[in-house]
């Protein structure tokens, strides 16, 4: 069991606010380096949660079935300018936004390739039978269809289109997703390549159990209490 003085109550409260780490070490009284260690420990609750909860998405709502768009997206960039060292590698994430909500909820998981080997199997584990799934036409979404859980497959050929004139299937809310996703990022001056599955899964835990700074705070210690149940 953890015993939480005042100080952690108030790092965790800053967290919860989403007050950064620069402006929350001049409110507290620790270091910058603690704060950091503080805030880390707070995004591996937001893991721990969705590991309890798995993230499912579309399913049938009433009669219809709910849409989910699948898409991939490089995390690395190349340098401005010709400045700045270039990353050893690419970092491919794999995104799913269920476009039900009014702002689309997604599962985000970084990836080695973008294999069907690789993006099938995520499809199949986090979306609720009856699916509809909307993509670009990558290769690797050939057999989407297939999917126990995909009721429907439709796509968008993005070298003619961004939205398919005959059929409306479109990609736009994840393209919009990732673009929320990067501009989170960029606010906090980006992140270490290493942490980088923290601060997804930070991401997706806010937009389910942190879309108030009260919710925020009450889930957090809720399931800190939940991690570290009292004896």
């Amino acid at each position: 069991m953890l015993n939480f003085d005042r100080t952690w109550l108030l790092c965790m409260y800053h967290w919860a606010t989403d007050i950064q780490v620069s402006n929350a070490t001049e409110r507290l009284p620790v270091s910058e380096k603690t704060t950091i260690q503080l805030y880390s420990f707070c995004r591996d609750i937001c893991s721990w949660r969705l590991l309890q909860q798995p993230i499912l998405l579309g399913g049938v709502a009433g009669i219809h079935a709910n849409i989910v768009e699948v898409d991939e997206c490089c995390f690395s960039h190349t340098p401005k300018n010709g400045r700045g060292h270039a990353p050893a590698e690419p970092i491919w994430v794999f995104g799913m936004v269920d476009t039900s909500f009014t702002l689309a909820r997604g599962y985000m998981e970084i990836v080695p390739n973008r294999s069907s080997a690789t993006l099938l199997p995520i499809i199949q584990a986090h979306i609720q039978p009856n699916t509809t799934i909307w993509s670009d036409r990558w290769a690797a979404y050939l057999q989407v269809r297939h999917l126990p859980n995909v009721l429907a497959h439709g796509s968008v050929n993005h070298s003619l289109h961004f939205r398919d004139p005959a059929t409306g299937i479109h990609t736009n809310h994840i393209e919009s997703y990732w673009n929320r996703v990067k501009l989170r990022l960029k606010r906090m001056k980006g992140c270490h390549r290493h942490l980088l599955h923290q601060y997804l899964d930070e991401f997706m835990w806010r937009e389910r159990y942190g879309t108030t700074q009260r919710e925020a705070f009450s889930n957090l210690l809720g399931d800190i209490s939940q991690w570290y149940p009292v004896p």
